[in-house]
């Protein structure tokens, strides 16, 4: 199992909590959340504790030069569990559409997206705006065919992608507690025979292809692996990305237009983006 480590960033205000989540972004943070306060706001990045040995320097200078921290600690993989459970989590609408709930939650409406997490991780539950928009785009896109989820965390794009009309997916993530818990979300959902869940990187995909790739990663990853991601997409097939900060937008759609990709759509919530592309 992977640890990751929570830095807790105490800041004037959303604006510089978002400037601190641009600088942050450049090293292999894999989310961030923020709580607003009375006089401040709660910058909340998650790293693996492997990258952090690497980062941390840097990455404290940013903290202290954009507010101060309030703590870091180390949070165990065996106890996302512990931590879904105390922070209460709550089903998660997304445009009164598609519902993100735990097993114990009533299920939606006919005629509404019905995802159901486990709750062994606070990643991917919906509640992040990365998620949101991704969400958003699988359903708006309807993709018909296989599918590629690079980063697939809890499961949720994937299971949407399916519920949207994807033929199959291939789930990929580095993290074996991630993998453990997409496979139990895709038993929950009754897709196990519809979803290949895969430890690794896009590496354990190479030379397959898709007519959807979805990566809600960071923008480093995204930049590293791009080529990869366009040479798994069939000709018209569509890449939605997202993970990464307002500023990040001019590298990452650089980057896909140069390789042939034509960018359709970019949504913004609370300065986190999504981008959507096809393939010429």
């Amino acid at each position: 199992m992977n640890n990751y480590i929570e830095i807790t960033i105490a800041c004037a205000d959303g604006d510089i909590a978002e400037v601190a989540m641009a600088y942050l972004a450049d090293h292999p943070f894999e989310s961030f959340d923020t709580e607003e306060r009375a006089h401040d706001v709660l910058l909340r990045g998650y790293i693996l504790e492997s990258a952090w040995a690497e980062c941390c320097a840097a990455a404290r200078s940013v903290a202290e030069e954009y507010g101060h921290i309030v703590s870091e600690q180390v949070i165990e993989s065996q106890n996302w569990n512990v931590a879904w459970e105390s922070e209460s989590f709550e089903p998660v609408y997304v445009d009164d559409t598609m519902l993100i709930r735990a097993q114990h939650h009533p299920a939606p409406p006919q005629g509404v997206v019905d995802i159901v997490v486990s709750p062994q991780m606070s990643f991917g539950s919906g509640h992040h705006q990365t998620t949101r928009m991704m969400c958003r785009l699988i359903a708006k896109y309807r993709v018909a065919g296989p599918a590629l989820d690079l980063g697939c965390g809890t499961g949720v794009l994937s299971i949407a992608a399916i519920k949207c009309g994807a033929e199959r997916v291939d789930a990929v993530d580095i993290d074996p507690w991630s993998t453990e818990s997409a496979t139990e979300a895709a038993r929950l959902n009754g897709i196990e025979d519809r979803i290949d869940i895969l430890l690794g990187t896009v590496e354990r995909v190479a030379g397959r292809s898709y007519r959807l790739v979805m990566a809600n990663i960071n923008r480093n990853i995204i930049l590293a692996d791009i080529d990869s991601y366009v040479a798994a997409l069939e000709g018209g097939g569509r890449l939605l990305v997202s993970g990464f900060l307002t500023a990040d937008v001019e590298a990452i759609t650089s980057a896909a237009t140069a390789r042939g990709l034509r960018l359709t759509e970019q949504s913004e919530e609370d300065g986190w983006v999504a981008l959507a592309f096809v393939k010429s």
